[in-house]
Formats: structure tokens, C-alpha cells, sequence
């Protein structure tokens, strides 16, 4: 299936791949922007949720080299690892097995929510002590976490908001740090995905290679600049796209 031949659906592809790895870095939501072209091309479905995935997955790892020096000064992150790569591996399971349009109707409340929940996180945070961390809190945040990865492996718009709430439950108090993480962790939700889908012969492999480059100079481009934006103006940032998302996923 070669949807890549003529030079204007190459562009497209191309750009799409930079724009979504630019928002996956930022706040999550790139596949709001990509997916919906995918399928304009003549992917089906589910075709496109898989090709995409793995066409996204260079931009959040770039997203996290470029907050490398953050991530290497965090401890005890690792233990992460295990709800999300099991999560994202479950998710993929689920979306070659299950109806894809399960998990996109709960898509937009579950993206507003977030965004709703970050733009009121100091408010949580000075009030709700029981979210500070500790033995109870971490479980439940990692349980949260391993229901946010599903939901990343099987479809995954807006997940940057979803992992990036969970991460402040974990106690990551600095949101830039917590971004750092956020790009880490979706990273390895998404690549779980993307070897099930690939072992599944489901993935376009020409269109997925522009994307793959695309989102990698998108997510490495906007990691390096929105570091030096200041952490409230980054939480208004966060809290916009999210709503925006969750609209622009209702109406579609």
C-alpha cells in the first residue's frame, strides 16, 4: 500500500510527523493531528492507529534526549517501567482483538479531565495531602499509570496529558522534570505497542518511515525550546492543548 509515491501526500505525511512530534513533547496529542490524516489518505482504521504509533514513537524518544540531563538527575523513576511496558503491551493486545471505536469515545473526556486536573494542580497539591507520595499513593499512582499505558497502546490521544498527571501523583513535583519523564515513559509505551503491531504485519512501513522522521526533528526541536519557558506559563500551555484536543476529539 503505497500512499507516498506523489510528492504532495509525501510533504503531508512529513509535516504531520513534525507537527505531532512537536505536541507529543509538549503536552501530548500528536495523534489528534496525524491520525485523522492517515485515515483522510485511505489507511483504514486500524491500519492507521498502528502505522501511527510506531511513526510517533522517534519523536517522543527525542522529546526525552532532549530532557536527558533532567531525567538522569531524578531517582527512582525506573520502577515506572514495569505498569507502563506492561500497559502498552496490553493496549496493543487490545486494539488487534477489540472494536477501535471503545476507547476513542471515552478519548475526549479522559483528555479534559487531564487537563482540567493539571491546570488544578497546585490547588491538589496544597489541599489533598493523601496525593503526597508515599507507600498507598505510589501504588495507586502506578495502578494509574498501567490503566493510563493501555489506553496508550491501544490508541493513545492525549496520553501525554494522562502520563503526565500521573507522574505528578508519583510526587514529580517540577513540571518540566515531570515532562522529562512524561516523553521517557511514552516512549516505551509506544514501542511495546509498535512491536506487537509490527509482528502483526499491520504497519505501512513507507508512510511510518517519513513519520518517524518528521516527529523526530519535531519532538527534538520542541523538547530543546519549551525548556526555557517558565513552568506556570508550560502548566496554561499543558491545560490549553489538552482542552483543545478534547474538542477538536468530539467534533471529529
Amino acid at each position: 500500500m503505497d500512499l507516498v509515491s506523489e510528492p504532495f501526500h509525501f510533504l503531508v505525511v512529513l509535516a504531520a510527523g513534525i507537527l505531532a512530534g512537536a505536541g507529543n513533547t509538549v503536552a501530548g496529542g500528536g495523534t489528534i493531528l496525524s491520525f485523522p490524516i492517515l485515515v483522510w489518505m485511505g489507511l483504514p482504521e486500524q491500519i492507521a492507529n498502528a502505522t501511527n504509533t510506531l511513526g510517533l514513537l522517534a519523536g517522543s524518544g527525542g522529546g526525552a534526549w532532549s530532557y536527558r540531563g533532567r531525567i538522569r538527575g531524578q531517582k527512582g523513576w525506573e520502577l515506572l517501567w514495569v505498569p507502563a511496558l506492561l500497559g502498552g503491551a496490553l493496549g496493543a493486545v487490545l486494539l488487534l482483538v477489540l472494536p477501535p471505536d471503545w476507547f476513542v469515545t471515552a478519548a475526549p473526556w479522559l483528555v479534559i479531565g487531564s487537563a482540567g486536573l493539571v491546570a488544578a494542580d497546585p490547588l491538589i497539591r496544597r489541599h489533598l495531602s493523601a496525593f503526597a507520595p508515599g507507600e498507598r499513593p505510589m501504588r495507586t499512582s502506578l495502578a494509574a499509570l498501567f490503566l493510563v499505558a493501555i489506553y496508550g497502546g491501544y490508541f493513545g490521544a492525549g496520553i501525554g496529558i494522562l502520563v503526565l498527571f500521573t507522574l505528578r501523583l508519583v510526587g514529580v513535583a517540577d513540571l518540566h522534570d515531570a515532562n522529562g519523564l512524561k516523553n521517557l515513559l511514552v516512549t516505551g509505551i509506544k514501542g511495546v505497542a509498535a512491536v506487537g503491531f509490527i509482528m502483526s504485519g499491520v504497519v505501512v512501513w513507507s508512510v511510518a518511515l517519513i513519520m518517524i522522521v518528521g516527529s523526530t526533528l519535531g519532538g527534538w526541536g520542541a523538547g530543546r525550546l519549551i525548556q526555557k519557558v517558565d513552568q506556570n506559563e508550560l502548566r496554561w500551555i499543558v491545560v490549553a492543548t489538552g482542552i483543545a484536543m478534547g474538542v477538536i476529539m468530539m467534533l471529529g
